[in-house]
């Protein structure tokens, strides 16, 4: 459970205005927030399982106040923006809301028209959206004032990455140069990269409170001139942090110093986004890697102390030879942190597009990446559990060893078994197949 960097670092955007920060995983009072605050804008992202919650937000505020007005951005409103061209919604924010939000309330505080607001679909008077099209202006990132983490206070104590908690997030970089058919993120960034500078980063990590920091960057150590630089100030600066980070096994294969560089000023944990166990998977997704690197990147990690998160995606056409090779997989690996998701082709990417008349539902809560939306080639309940078996054979040894480092409290420990536990359970899966579940009777999603 992340912060919501995003929404932080948009209400520091519009320093002239006061704003607060409603995180409803944990706090779902609305009707409360609205009376309390009084708002003359009401703003929200959402991911694609989040549409249908931030749609009766926006609903909610407006039958609260025909006054105020209404916004939405993000990665579902960007590619799929006619999912919220709503009555409840005023306007639609594309691509990085930096570049859209502060000329936004500028006009709407100015009561002046919309029309010059790049990035920007709006209802116009006679309820019709319009757009102002869809550009990708370089964002300078070395700009991008610190995040309002007071905004969030109250919330700190419960966010986490992995076993760390608290957790403050951090993104010194912006989109990726790869094009996996399964993913959103270049899509949304237009293929663009943009990363801090090491000055703007160091300025930002003064300003952290917890202990444990996560970098979130889709692809952190992708530029190894910079972050072996980075490396080197905070050490030389004497910042004290337990980090955690997503990188591309490639990237670490190309500059293993680089890990012994991080490991020395804090390093501790890194998310592996491995998806397959062969070559033959991996171009399947096009994910422009190899199977081999990948293993060459866990040995790099594990040779220097690093949790090794390791992420795989379940095809839904795959068969039990597949599954079968993933356990022997895990097992001559010895891999003992993991997490499995069903290849989902979300709105937005090259899958989506290739595979869209395949879909079984438009229902966006079926897109959890925990449910197949595509039809699958085993009978789907022994689909789901060949898919919960994965999690029924962890490998208890790095846990304990965690424990025994002082890096893991039994508590936790006993947390994560009890999540492997649960992920185990293939009838819970059940219950939201778009198929089997109650998702197969629910209206069809989207607009």
């Amino acid at each position: 459970m992340p912060e919501p960097l995003a929404l932080e670092i948009l209400a520091a955007t519009v320093p002239d205005h006061e704003a607060a920060i409603l995180d409803m995983r944990m706090d779902g009072d609305l009707a409360a927030a609205l009376e309390q605050f009084a708002p003359d804008i009401v703003a929200v992202t959402a991911l694609t399982t989040e549409v249908y919650a931030a749609q009766a937000v926006l609903a909610t505020a407006k039958a609260w106040s025909q006054e105020v007005f209404t916004a939405v951005g993000g990665y579902h409103a960007t590619l799929l923006p006619e999912d919220f061209c709503l009555p409840s919604v005023d306007a639609i924010c594309l691509g990085e809301g930096e570049l859209v939000f502060p000329r936004l309330i500028e006009a709407v505080v100015a009561g002046r028209t919309l029309q010059g607001v790049p990035n920007l679909v709006w209802r116009g008077p006679d309820g019709r959206f319009v757009s102002s099209g869809r550009l990708f202006p370089p964002l300078d990132m070395n700009a991008i004032p610190l995040p309002r983490r007071d905004l969030v206070a109250q919330y700190r104590a419960h966010y986490f990455w992995l076993f760390n908690k608290p957790d403050s997030a951090l993104a010194t970089g912006r989109g990726c140069p790869y094009r996996c058919n399964f993913c959103s993120v270049w899509e949304f960034y237009g293929g663009r990269c943009a990363q801090m500078s090491v000055e703007r980063v160091l300025e930002e990590l003064r300003a952290v409170d917890t202990t444990h920091l996560t970098f979130v960057d889709d692809n952190f150590l992708l530029n190894h001139r910079r972050d072996a630089a980075l490396a080197q100030a905070i050490k030389a600066e004497g910042i004290r942090r337990r980090f955690s980070m997503e990188c591309r096994t490639d990237s670490i294969v190309r500059h293993p110093e680089l890990v012994e560089q991080w490991v020395d000023v804090g390093l501790e944990g890194v998310l592996l986004g491995l998806e397959g166990v062969s070559d033959r998977m991996l171009k399947g997704v096009n994910k422009h890697n190899t199977a081999r690197t990948n293993e060459e990147a866990i040995r790099i990690l594990r040779a220097n102390g690093v949790l090794t998160w390791c992420a795989f995606m379940i095809d839904p056409d795959w068969t039990l030879d597949d599954f079968q090779a993933l356990h022997d997989y895990l097992s001559r690996m010895d891999i003992g942190f993991m997490q499995f998701t069903v290849l989902t082709p979300l709105p937005g990417t090259q899958l989506y597009r290739q595979r869209k008349q395949e879909l079984l539902t438009r229902d966006y809560r079926c897109y959890d990446t925990l449910h197949a939306v595509l039809p699958t080639r085993l009978p789907r309940e022994e689909f789901y559990r060949q898919y919960a078996l994965l999690y029924l054979q962890p490998r208890f040894a790095p846990y304990y060893d965690l424990v025994r480092r002082g890096r893991l409290s039994m508590e936790e420990c006993r947390r994560g078994f009890q999540m492997l536990k649960t992920m185990g359970r293939w009838e819970l899966y059940l219950e939201n197949d778009p198929v089997l579940g109650d998702r197969a009777k629910a209206p069809i999603g989207g607009c």
